[in-house]
């Protein structure tokens, strides 16, 4: 049973991190000064109170209910779906503990003397968004840093005998058949039943299969032509297990599916694909992240109707809400957890942080048939040894917690990766045209930079350009910024890529615009303009013609000599210009850390 601790809140700011040492977390503390705190709704970011707009620092949390649960013979947990970046909690005046990480769920457990009356329960919680340098994401990275409570709060009372950690494996040695593996933790002692009830069955009591519980902790048994999940059929079938007494312990849906890398291309049940996709950033503005789960649905519906069939959930774990959208409308996820950039990669601390990011969001969305691989970072200096053993040990680590989807991390270094062939695929972002060179050398540049994993598939994760929505430059100026330029840019690369069968797919950057405050030009105003729509969901002048080129391809030819040539020529100088642009971001990164943020 949960309990939803959703709604008004009480909520301050502690700018000179007193409320620790003045014990704010007492109930007497807070009525003495409760008329003159902030009211806020949870879930939400502080950051969408007036005046809190772009700070970064501490806030505390208040919230007094009620509890009218006999928890004696039953376990309780203060559940998060996700607070940015580091919370701490008290009850009733008690510690319940604290968390690191920002994108994922926590709980702390309730021990029986915390909650001792039936009213005025007092729960006080403390968030800090404090950049830090051992941190993940660390000091510095391109998006906005949101802080608060922004997802749901419950209270979770459960039964000291019962089920968890079901985990649902689906193989298909053909389209026909199904082999199927469901792994659970048992608490206590509990005896059950079993159900898998098939997609859209009206008739919850004829379930395609069935079973009680055995002498081992797994369920293993096969389905003769399943109904397959993908994009185009998102069939989810319905896990049940049942007490003797007809108590529900545990259910689910999932869906029955199979993704493989094979040689260059990708096999979705048994089916070669092509990745269409779109990144995207979980904001939305005027709601931040804590926006509804129907404007997710939306977004996908959307994106779907543009020709996209995959999202890439950039660069942290969204709620799980989008997942449970994509399961049932139909759109692959490719999740990432937030290794970006200039990360302290010899720090033990820092690992371990990883390592934990990455087995909360496994556990998390492992019966998502949506969700086909996990990231396990963006743009980090691979070339560096520190930060190629840190990238190595975890997508190991990954293998070895599901070893049914693929794993990877995303580069951006073309000719300077030698990780790139220990992944299942790999992953380049690429600015062609925007940052720096021309859109038409695509095609040359697109060949050399394979030569890091030839036998691989590749996906060009990153690419697009800059437009501020209602901003023509004309088809013959091609300015900068203008929607023009964007359509330019994006057409040329998706005609590109999809004219070359080593590469398996593409992602275009971004679908929406979002915060960034680090862009402060005329066009972008506070916000990356990469979005094919605004941060308000307006349509730019390329979702117009989107649907005419997502399929389409350009008559080119191949360099193979003339990309070795390249390739051998630029690595020596590229490796040490690499080093010195490394340097500079790791230096800007620390003076923007002691300007901006405040230390505890």
């Amino acid at each position: 049973m949960k309990i939803s601790l959703n709604g008004k809140w009480f909520c301050e700011v502690d700018k000179t991190n007193a409320g620790r040492k003045e014990e704010w977390f007492q109930q007497e503390k807070f009525a003495a000064k409760k008329g003159s705190l902030l009211d806020i709704q949870i879930p939400v970011s502080f950051n969408t109170l007036k005046g809190y707009e772009k700070f970064e620092g501490i806030f505390w949390h208040y919230y007094t209910f009620d509890f009218d649960q006999q928890i004696d013979d039953k376990d309780a947990f203060i559940e998060f779906k996700g607070a940015n970046y580091f919370t701490e909690a008290w009850l009733n005046g008690e510690p319940l503990g604290n968390n690191e990480g920002g994108f994922l769920p926590f709980r702390f457990k309730v021990k029986d003397h915390y909650i001792v009356k039936k009213k005025s329960n007092f729960l006080v919680v403390r968030v800090d968004n404090v950049r830090r340098i051992d941190g993940i994401p660390s000091l510095f990275f391109d998006w906005f840093h949101w802080g608060g409570i922004y997802r749901d709060v419950d209270i979770a009372v459960l039964e000291r005998n019962r089920v968890e950690k079901v985990k649902i494996k689906t193989k298909l040695p053909s389209r026909t058949k199904a082999n199927i593996e469901i792994s659970y933790k048992e608490i206590g002692s509990v005896d059950f039943d079993w159900f898998v009830n098939e997609p859209d069955s009206k008739d919850q009591s004829k379930p395609v299969v069935s079973g009680s519980k055995g002498d081992k902790d797994v369920i293993e048994f096969s389905i003769e032509n399943p109904k397959l999940w993908a994009p185009e059929t998102p069939q989810l079938y319905k896990l049940i297990i049942k007490s003797k007494d007809k108590q529900v312990l545990y259910e689910t849906n999932f869906g029955i599916r199979q993704i493989e890398a094979r040689g260059y291309c990708l096999y979705l049940n048994k089916k070669r694909i092509k990745i269409r996709g779109a990144s995207l950033h979980e904001e939305l503005m005027p709601y931040g992240r804590s926006y509804p789960y129907e404007e997710r649905e939306n977004d996908i519906k959307n994106m779907k109707s543009y020709g996209f069939n995959a999202i890439r959930t950039a660069h942290y774990s969204h709620d799980e809400s989008l997942m449970d959208a994509a399961d049932k409308l139909g759109i692959l996820i490719l999740e990432e957890i937030p290794v970006w950039g200039m990360c302290n990669f010899e720090n033990p601390k820092t690992f371990k942080l990883g390592a934990k990011m990455l087995k909360t969001l496994i556990d998390r969305d492992f019966n998502h048939p949506s969700v086909i691989w996990w990231s396990v970072g963006n743009e980090v200096p691979i070339e560096r040894p520190n930060c190629s053993r840190f990238m190595k040990r975890l997508m190991d680590w990954a293998r070895k917690l599901d070893d049914t989807r693929l794993v990877t991390y995303v580069s951006y270094k073309f000719f300077m990766d030698f990780t790139q062939h220990k992944a299942d695929i790999a992953a380049m972002n690429t600015y062609l045209g925007w940052y720096y060179a021309r859109v038409n050398q695509l095609n040359l540049m697109a060949d050399a930079m394979r030569a890091m994993a030839p036998k691989r598939p590749w996906i060009i994760s990153e690419f697009g350009a800059g437009a501020k929505v209602g901003f023509r430059g004309g088809w013959k100026n091609q300015l900068k910024f203008s929607e023009e330029r964007q359509v330019r840019v994006i057409d040329h690369y998706i005609r590109t890529i999809n004219s070359k069968d080593y590469y398996a797919g593409w992602f275009i950057w971004i679908y929406r615009d979002f915060r960034s405050l680090s862009r402060t030009n005329q066009y972008q105003q506070g916000f990356n303009r990469k979005g094919i729509v605004s941060d308000k969901n307006e349509p730019k002048l390329i979702t117009k013609l989107f649907p005419k080129i997502v399929h389409e391809k350009r008559k080119i030819r191949s360099y193979p000599i003339l990309a070795s040539l390249l390739n051998a020529f630029f690595f020596p100088t590229l490796l040490v210009v690499n080093f010195i642009v490394d340097y500079f971001i790791a230096f800007g990164s620390r003076m923007m850390y002691k300007r901006g943020a405040k230390k505890e």
